[in-house]
């Protein structure tokens, strides 16, 4: 394996006891600050392939027992059955219906809906098509993108990480504190969405590169390269949108972050002139991925701005503070753990008031003790390594969005006698467009924990520096005293019992019941009424069985339902109705029966 720290400079000073002296520091640092060849990654094929390789056993090993289950039940909670009718409609609207799948006339029946505000996860979608082609059912398909989620995840920031450190074994590490992280584990507690995040990495690669691509000349011939990256990194993020929205924001923010950084540092203006890189190229780079990523988004990004105006889809702040990270919840480990997820639960759950409101899957955000301590002593050790501090900042610019719009410490927003509250960055971005609409800061933790495997990839390169000029593993190893071969095994150990959370539950579907198979089997297209009628992603996840449209519905936000309005037969059913409720004597004497099947329920 290629381990080279510094490929312009192989030539490193030995290390002494697995820490170098000054000079031997002041190099390294110089070294490090380097970008990889270029734009280059200079992996041979077969590193690619165990990276691959080690990365899918640890996903087997660590989502434990899905493999098992793989056809038979998917993780537990949340919207899971949500997007397993997601995987069923997006193959059915394309393939059987050619039609767009972000309209729907399957649920709020007879008047249907609009999904540009649903979690429809189309990148999802589309993966699931040739899965369901090849005999995957549904089950099946969801756990293979949850799985693909943790395995590409790593590799993206493997790559990420290599391309800063030319470091192999620091770069597998810090791909896998992204990718195996206590976040990554929570939200597959229903947000398929949210799993997928191995489209992030790729896209923050494929802008350095672009960035880092040297300039030149006059033309697009002479800097094609830079912006075939630019345009490349576009497309991600594209694809990045249709995953989800969230994520697309969060990375046009990382964006910026690293554009001002890169503008507003002398050093880094440098850097670009070194490069022969001009303020001009940089821009029409910058435009060029722009561009891409909008010609692609495109088509659902102005009827999703159309679908905003109607209002629904807007949360009010109270929903912003549930959705936003306390401040102990990044030190405190994750309540998956198998050793003391159980009482770290329970004393979350006494810290009123917003604690014990939020969902599990947005308040396990723990960073991770060993890695918080091996990016401290990086971000301190290698203050001077331009990159270092970059990615630093970016870790804590995106801890302190996470925080949401006002401080929460504890559970308390007020403090002193006084009720002081403490406002946050957050705060100003409430104010953009969609991110109103969001309303979930917490979930910024993903581009955090980003950040700090980059930082633990660094900073583990310059510790173990003493084989980087060895080309192969076995060389690598050899070159590794005895403090720096404990470092390369303890702390990924350490790391990987602390992210610990197995076994994941799991839930069978509750599909099986033979109406549902009945109702398949009855001709003509008629509405089906779920009891209580209520917002529940179970019975989205029957219609997969049934097929026929559903009154009702639930969607990430949930759409006008006009015949609800104005159909007692319909509303009487609601879940908290009560029995003495004036409609009662509107549906009394068989009139509910008449309306309803006057609607073709």
């Amino acid at each position: 394996m290629n381990s080279t720290l510094a490929p312009d400079n192989p030539q490193t000073t030995p290390v002494s006891e697995g820490l170098p002296h000054y000079a031997a520091g002041k190099e390294l640092l110089d070294n490090i600050s380097a970008p990889g060849d270029e734009g280059k990654l200079g992996l041979p094929a077969r590193t690619h392939l165990l990276v691959l390789l080690g990365y899918l056993l640890l996903t087997l090993a660590l989502t434990f027992p899905i493999a098992l289950n793989f056809t038979t039940r998917i993780p537990f909670g949340g919207d899971g059955w949500q997007h397993i009718w997601n995987l069923w409609w997006v193959r059915h609207a394309l393939v059987d219906l050619h039609t767009s799948p972000y309209h729907t006339d399957l649920l709020f029946y007879p008047d249907g809906a609009s999904l540009y505000f649903h979690t429809l996860v189309l990148t999802a979608g589309l993966i699931g098509i040739p899965l369901q082609a090849l005999g995957f059912n549904l089950l099946a398909t969801y756990n293979s993108i949850v799985l693909l989620g943790f395995l590409l995840g790593g590799y993206g920031a493997f790559l990420l990480c290599f391309y800063l450190t030319r470091n192999t074994w620091a770069s597998f590490v810090g791909g896998f504190v992204y990718a195996f992280a206590p976040y990554h584990f929570a939200h597959m507690i229903g947000h398929l969405n949210l799993i997928s995040l191995q489209w992030i990495p790729f896209y923050v690669l494929l802008l350095l590169m672009a960035l880092d691509a040297k300039g030149g000349g006059i033309g697009f011939r002479a800097n094609r390269k830079g912006f075939l990256l630019a345009a490349g990194a576009g497309a991600l993020l594209a694809v990045n949108a249709y995953t989800d929205w969230l994520y697309a924001i969060f990375l046009v923010l990382l964006t910026g972050m690293l554009l001002a950084w890169k503008v507003l540092l002398p050093g880094e203006r440098a850097v670009f002139a070194e490069r022969g890189i001009s303020p001009f190229e940089a821009l029409a780079r910058l435009f060029v991925g722009g561009a891409a990523a909008f010609v692609l988004v495109a088509p659902i990004f102005f009827p999703t701005l159309d679908e905003a105006r109607k209002g629904y889809a807007q949360q009010p702040p109270r929903e912003v503070m549930v959705y936003s990270s306390d401040l102990v919840l990044a030190v405190m480990p994750s309540e998956l753990h198998p050793l003391w997820g159980k009482r770290i639960e329970a004393e979350i759950n006494t810290i009123q008031p917003y604690l014990p409101i939020k969902n599990p899957s947005e308040r396990v955000v723990f960073l991770g003790y060993t890695v918080l301590a091996l990016s401290a002593f990086g971000a301190w050790r290698l203050r001077r390594d331009r990159r270092v501090r970059l990615w630093a900042s970016v870790a804590v610019a995106t801890w302190v969005l996470s925080l949401g719009p006002v401080l929460q410490v504890m559970g308390r927003t007020h403090f002193t006698p006084f009720d002081v509250t403490v406002p946050l960055p957050y705060i100003l971005l409430y104010k953009l467009p969609l991110l109103n609409i969001m309303r979930t800061p917490s979930r910024l933790t993903v581009l955090t924990m980003l950040a700090l495997a980059v930082l633990v990839a660094l900073t583990l390169a310059h510790l173990l520096a003493r084989g980087a000029g060895q080309s192969r593993l076995r060389g690598m190893l050899a070159g590794w005293n005895k403090r720096q071969t404990a470092l390369a095994v303890v702390f990924p150990a350490i790391v990987l019992f602390e992210f610990l959370a197995i076994p994941f539950p799991t839930i069978p579907p509750g599909w099986g019941v033979p109406i549902y198979a009945q109702i398949a089997a009855e001709p003509g297209n008629f509405g089906v009424l779920e009891l209580p009628l209520r917002p529940f992603g179970d019975y989205m996840a029957y219609q997969t069985v049934h097929g026929k449209p559903l009154a009702g519905g639930y969607l990430s936000r949930q759409p006008p339902y006009p015949t609800l309005d104005k159909t007692p037969a319909l509303s009487y059913f609601l879940n908290n109705i009560p029995p003495t409720d004036p409609r009662r004597a509107q549906v009394a004497n068989g009139q509910g029966i008449q309306a309803l099947k006057a609607l073709g329920i």
